[in-house]
């Protein structure tokens, strides 16, 4: 799942909660009952059962750390006993992050995925930017998927009444120990699971993501003349910015948000709510700390140091790639790594270790955990149970037999072991296993794993090594939103617009077209328009549930 875009898990706009929303759906029955922050916070999570059979390298922890694989397990396991199917067609309206595969009919991995899973399952693969008009076209067709993943973060509004109008509640089927029945899904942490969470109910099987959240990586050989991109203080990073700026390279990306957003952390700033002693939330672009932030980043666009491009431009890991620009925000430092090393594979990037400034403690924020979960359409318990089943076969582990042919498919035809034991993709592989694979790992798959395969060119296990390193460190100093697993109507209803123009202010505030004095005033006015609300419920839902 490296190959997400921009737009999707660097934006502002990364939600916090199940149902964010910006745009209606229609033909979702009546609405549900405002209750939601109430009854999701009793809800009782799924019984967290570890996969034990294949043993990392490296091994994860409760704080996020991802477990790491070094070498290409020799045994594979067989982690489903039987094929999930019952013979019946089987369709599911996910997102892609590739090229689309071969269709069904010209695809004989597909086919004999059918095969193997005794169904005839269908996509309907949607893209990004797109996916949110697929997903609102799809539910207004009238004839619901039976599997459709949901994410937080793309502005589709009114999920809460969908999930009760359309979908299966599959709380009594995985919440607690009757979770064990689908062994992989219970391999999910209870963090994984808040995200499915909705009006007090369990919607759907998470689809789980790297914990750590964005940072800034840069290019090896631009950050060479100045020691590396890594500093200890905001003086010695701008002093490095500069070092390296001149001629027709620049330091930093133009995406402003991103950068308070990433340096943000350096200052100290929450991960988007910060809980107070008293229990009520303030929301982080408001905070001290997220000013000191935009103030040094201004500071960074005076210097020249930012490429001179658009603030929402597209291509910027290409002229990272190039040397052109010399750091840009990812969303997680594993996907930085990958995606460097996919435009040169000679290159692996170098990820930034949050400095100390502002006189404050720095912080690492955390990702979600997850990009959304993937709802079962309603129906009879026999065929919501054999879809749980299908999505159980999904999440099977690293080091599972399902997992390699769902990831590479056929040995000899569609990969190939390499010199170091690791399958490598054919260009059949490439063409009929690659995109599909892309749409049914966002519907659901094992918890985030580091692994060769994930980087490409021929340092796979030292990237491993690496990246691994790179998350201890910054467990040292990461911090959890604490509203995740908690459910507001109003954050479902304001968030998507609120985002935008915070977003639209900040881009507006560093290229000079307003004044950084309009900042505070524009928070002050939205207490009003919902965030206020926001907050209210929220916290009721933390303390309901503590």
């Amino acid at each position: 799942m490296t190959g997400m875009s921009r737009r999707t898990f660097l934006s502002l706009s990364t939600a916090v909660a199940a149902g964010a929303a910006t745009t209606a759906l229609t033909g979702c029955g009546s609405p549900a009952a405002k209750k939601g922050e109430a009854a999701s916070a009793k809800v009782k999570l799924p019984s967290y059962v570890p996969f034990t059979k294949v043993t990392p390298d490296l091994p994860a922890n409760a704080k996020g750390l991802s477990a790491g694989f070094l070498s290409y397990p020799k045994e594979l396991i067989q982690s489903v006993a039987k094929a999930p199917g019952d013979g019946s067609k089987v369709t599911v309206l996910t997102e892609i992050w590739t090229q689309p595969p071969l269709p069904k009919g010209s695809n004989p991995h597909w086919q004999k995925l059918n095969k193997e899973l005794n169904l005839d399952l269908s996509a309907i693969l949607g893209t990004d930017p797109g996916y949110e008009e697929k997903f609102s076209a799809t539910v207004a067709g009238g004839e619901l998927p039976d599997l459709m993943w949901i994410p937080p973060n793309q502005g589709i509004q009114h999920i809460a009444e969908l999930l009760e109008a359309k979908c299966a509640d599959i709380t009594e089927y995985v919440s607690g120990d009757a979770v064990k029945d689908y062994p992989n899904l219970a391999a999910m942490t209870p963090a994984h699971w808040k995200t499915a969470v909705v009006n007090g109910k369990i919607w759907g099987a998470p689809s789980p993501y790297p914990a750590f959240g964005q940072v800034y990586g840069g290019n090896p050989k631009v950050w060479e003349k100045a020691g590396g991109l890594s500093a200890t203080s905001p003086e010695e990073f701008l002093s490095k910015c500069k070092e390296v700026t001149g001629g027709k390279v620049w330091a930093l990306e133009p995406i402003y948000v991103n950068a308070v957003s990433v340096l943000s952390q350096c200052y100290g700033a929450p991960n988007k709510w910060r809980l107070n002693k008293d229990g009520s939330l303030t929301w982080f672009q408001e905070t001290d700390e997220y000013m000191e932030a935009l103030n040094f980043v201004l500071g960074l666009k005076k210097a020249g140091v930012f490429y001179p491009g658009n603030p929402k431009m597209a291509d910027a890991y290409l002229k990272m790639a190039q040397g052109t620009i010399g750091a840009v925000v990812f969303a997680n430092p594993s996907g930085g790594r990958a995606n460097l090393r996919t435009n040169d594979p000679s290159l692996g990037a170098e990820i930034m270790i949050p400095f100390a400034a502002g006189g404050g403690q720095p912080n690492h924020h955390y990702h979600l955990g997850t990009i959304g979960y993937t709802a079962i359409k309603k129906g009879d318990e026999k065929r919501v149970r054999m879809l749980l089943g299908l999505l159980d076969y999904l999440a099977a582990p690293y080091g599972t037999k399902e997992r390699e042919f769902v990831e590479f498919g056929t040995e000899g035809v569609d990969f190939t072991y390499d010199a170091k034991g690791f399958p490598q993709r054919t260009k059949k592989g490439k063409q009929q296993v690659e995109g599909l694979h892309s749409g049914l790992s966002t519907a659901t798959i094992a918890p985030f794993v580091l692994q060769p395969s994930l980087f490409p060119g021929t340092q796979g296990p030292q990237d491993v090594q690496t990246i691994y390193e790179v998350e201890q460190k910054l467990t040292e100093t990461a911090i959890a939103n604490p509203t995740v697993g908690h459910y507001s109507d109003a954050y479902t209803e304001h968030y998507g617009r609120m985002s935008t123009e915070a977003t639209d202010l900040v881009n507006d505030i560093v290229s000079g077209r307003k004044k950084i004095s309009e900042w505070k005033p524009f928070w002050s006015e939205w207490h009003s328009k919902g965030l206020d609300r926001m907050a209210g419920e929220f916290q009721k839902s933390i303390e309901q549930s503590a």
